[in-house]
């Protein structure tokens, strides 16, 4: 069972990669090391690296308006302090650095040079977090030393907490790295500034207080960062899959369409499909209406046999005027099927077939199927086409070039009669079991009497054919065994032998 699904998942051009990695339990599409090995084994990893680089960016966007926005308030709240000379300080510090670090991060934002230069993001990075740092733990040194009342936070965590919310540096080593030396920093700042008004035991137990907290944060900010990794990459593979599911489902349908149409004109495979889906929607409308799982099933199973055949009652059959239908017969082909081996003769009349189904197609003409060594096709059925009757008589010529190609190919005794007649037909879908496209009236049958009654290696055409054409052939009369067919004759049948094209 396992080597025949692979197989068959493989010959896809989409699903192989789908299907490469099994529905696994909930606990483990949650999993950090599988996801990212997962991402690699597909060769995602570029991909998810770009998708990563643009919602960085918008990060980014984020924390620059919130630190313009913190930094506006801070100094606005100076305001309310009592001593405005050291207030205009802390104001134009806050104000400035702001400036700084957003004139620093605003480079991320030229994408082609960060593809470029890769390394613009760390650096970019630790220099505006510097900034940030320098600014906050001066201006927490330069308050302690000149014994002011200014309200004066420390941005220890908002620190940390910017650098792995919303620095752009990507995967977790970078923005620890970068953590753990603002966390020493702020360890150094806080030791400086307690050493003064605190005894040594007391000192000790602060500092260790802080260096806890200031780590706790840290371990914060890694949780963070892997999270916000994992449910990404489990969107990102998600969104994958669903465009490639969404992709496989539209090629189905394009070769379902292309395989329904190489058998059906256009009007007939419409009013087919809309039969299905009518008939499924009746049903799912049905299955609503019923309760009961075993019944389901039994519904189901009973709509799936009604989709594949038509209603007994519905016939699917369309009028069509002004066609042209050719009948062309191998003629010795009766005496190949004793003489030659099965193998060659099917290989030669596989041959022989794909050439008229390109000619047919170069010329417009449908084919309706094969009847053993007989071609069937007709012309301006498909589509209306005035043209009719000259793109089936082109085909019957190149029909008869094409197998005597094939007869000094292959060295066989093998000839073409074709018989051609224009009229009116009915065109329609027969069958229960299993559909069968085909065309009836009496002008069909005058094409087949047409193609039995034919000389070799010649397109034999009625007058109704040849009146069509407006004088671009040369012809001459048709054969003693036309002349004296009994449905030629019922019909009042003239028939004529096309010799070649007029130049």
């Amino acid at each position: 069972m396992n080597s025949q699904f692979d197989t068959d998942a493989g010959t896809h051009p989409f699903r192989s990669n789908i299907e490469e990695f099994p529905t696994a339990p909930n606990e483990k599409n949650w999993e950090w090391t599988y996801l990212v090995r997962k991402c690699r084994n597909l060769e995602l990893e570029e991909s998810y690296d770009l998708y990563m680089r643009r919602l960085r960016i918008g990060y980014l966007s984020i924390f620059i308006f919130i630190e313009l926005l913190v930094s506006l308030t801070h100094a606005l709240l100076l305001f309310t302090s009592s001593d405005m000379t050291y207030a205009y300080i802390d104001m134009g510090a806050y104000v400035v650095t702001g400036l700084i670090m957003w004139l620093i991060l605003s480079i991320n934002f030229r994408n082609e040079l960060i593809s470029k230069h890769t390394w613009i993001v760390y650096a970019s990075s630790w220099l505006a977090v510097s900034v940030m740092v320098l600014m906050d733990i001066g201006l927490n040194i330069y308050h302690a030393t000149s014994n002011n009342d200014i309200l004066n936070p420390i941005y220890d965590a908002y620190t940390l907490y910017a650098i792995y919310m919303f620095m752009p540096i990507p995967y977790i080593l970078q923005p620890f790295i970068l953590g753990i030396a603002v966390t020493i920093c702020y360890i150094i700042n806080y030791s400086f500034v307690i050493t003064s008004k605190e005894e040594n035991q007391i000192q000790m137990h602060s500092i260790l207080n802080e260096a806890i907290y200031l780590i706790c944060v840290n371990c914060l900010g890694i949780f963070f960062r892997l999270m916000r990794d994992i449910a990404l990459r489990t969107t990102f593979l998600d969104r994958r899959q669903y465009v490639e599911e969404n992709l496989l489902l539209r090629y189905a349908r394009d070769q379902e369409r292309s395989l329904l149409l190489s058998i059906l004109p256009a009007q007939i495979a419409d009013r087919l499909q809309e039969d299905v889906r009518n008939r499924i929607e009746r049903s799912k409308q049905q299955h609503q209406q019923r309760t009961g799982f075993q019944q389901s099933i039994h519904n189901n199973n009973h709509a799936l046999k009604r989709w594949r055949q038509p209603d007994h009652g519905t016939l699917f059959i369309e009028p069509h005027k002004d066609v042209t239908v050719l009948y062309a017969d191998v003629v010795n082909y009766t005496h190949l099927t004793t003489t030659l081996d099965v193998k060659k003769l099917v290989e030669a009349l596989h041959d022989l077939f794909v050439r008229f189904d390109i000619a047919s197609e170069e010329y417009n003409v449908m084919r309706i199927k094969f009847l053993g060594d007989c071609y069937y096709c007709v012309a301006g059925l498909a589509s209306p086409n005035e043209d009719h009757a000259k793109c089936c008589v082109d085909l019957g010529l190149r029909m008869i070039k094409d197998i005597r190609d094939v007869r000094e190919k292959r060295h066989l005794n093998i000839d073409m009669r074709i018989g051609v007649h224009s009229g009116d037909v009915l065109s329609g879908v027969i069958g229960a079991a299993k559909w069968q496209f085909d065309i009836w009236s009496k002008d069909v049958d005058i094409a087949n009497r047409l193609e039995a009654t034919g000389a070799t290696g010649r397109v034999h055409v009625s007058q109704q054919t040849l009146g069509l054409l407006d004088g671009e052939y040369f012809f001459e009369d048709g054969t003693e065994k036309a002349r004296e067919d009994p449905v030629l004759q019922k019909h009042n049948i003239r028939t004529f032998l096309i010799k070649s094209l007029r130049l």
